[in-house]
């Protein structure tokens, strides 16, 4: 009985091995179709059945942006928790979800279903009170300015580091009119079409990237 069952392991055992050498895995078969072959244990209900990828916050994964490079490409995370303020590399983590890293893109992808970007969403605004140059984080999508006037003050974010077709609008809601920063570089902090080049005191305008030969580019979307 002895000398069968430790035959019965070594076999087992070499069959395993055979795969593991063959370059596959196999967790609760031993008869792997794939790299990587996780059959469902059906008899024992008390036990789930799944994989676990790394869960991280937002904050949690921007704070690791330098390490995801080329080699961490089509990397797999779940993200819990939308905090944090997203950089260019989690610009589209806006839900919790699964994301894949696109190296090529520098940048964090959703995996379909919540995680994926919805058509329209209703997205962070603020108020701006300082008479001063509008400061943009990476996710305010809308700013309304209630003391601003005169010139040289709105600066948009940098083009080439946000997604094609974001959107950015600003509203005047104070005494006087806003004007661009003169630093602002037209396509890049400021559209390749602003005109008018003010937005009057109760006016507003909303500005959307496009591509122009490849390179993405503010343009001016709609205003009064």
């Amino acid at each position: 009985m002895k000398k069968f069952l430790l035959t019965t392991i070594m076999l087992v055992g070499l069959s395993a091995l055979s795969k593991a050498q063959q370059g596959r895995v196999g967790i609760n078969t031993t008869t792997p179709a794939t790299t990587l072959d996780v059959t469902a244990n059906t008899a024992d209900t008390s036990k789930p059945d799944a994989l676990l990828v790394p869960r991280l916050t937002r904050a949690q994964l921007l704070a690791k942006d330098a390490a995801y490079t080329a080699d961490q490409n089509g990397a797999l995370t779940f993200v819990t928790t939308i905090d944090g303020t997203a950089t260019p590399k989690t610009t589209n983590v806006i839900t919790t979800g699964f994301y894949y890293y696109d190296a090529p893109n520098s940048v964090w992808k959703g995996v379909g279903g919540g995680s994926s970007t919805p058509n329209f969403q209703i997205q962070k605004g603020r108020l701006h009170s300082a008479n001063a140059p509008i400061v943009w984080a990476a996710d305010d999508y809308s700013v309304v300015t209630t003391a601003m006037g005169g010139t040289s003050q709105l600066l948009l974010p940098n083009a080439t580091t946000l997604p094609l077709n974001s959107v950015r609008c600003v509203s005047s809601n104070g005494p006087g009119n806003v004007g661009w920063d003169p630093a602002a570089v037209p396509g890049t902090t400021r559209p390749i079409n602003n005109l008018p080049s003010t937005i009057t005191s109760g006016g507003s305008f909303c500005f959307i990237i496009v591509d122009q030969a490849g390179t993405n580019v503010w343009a001016m979307l709609s205003g009064r």
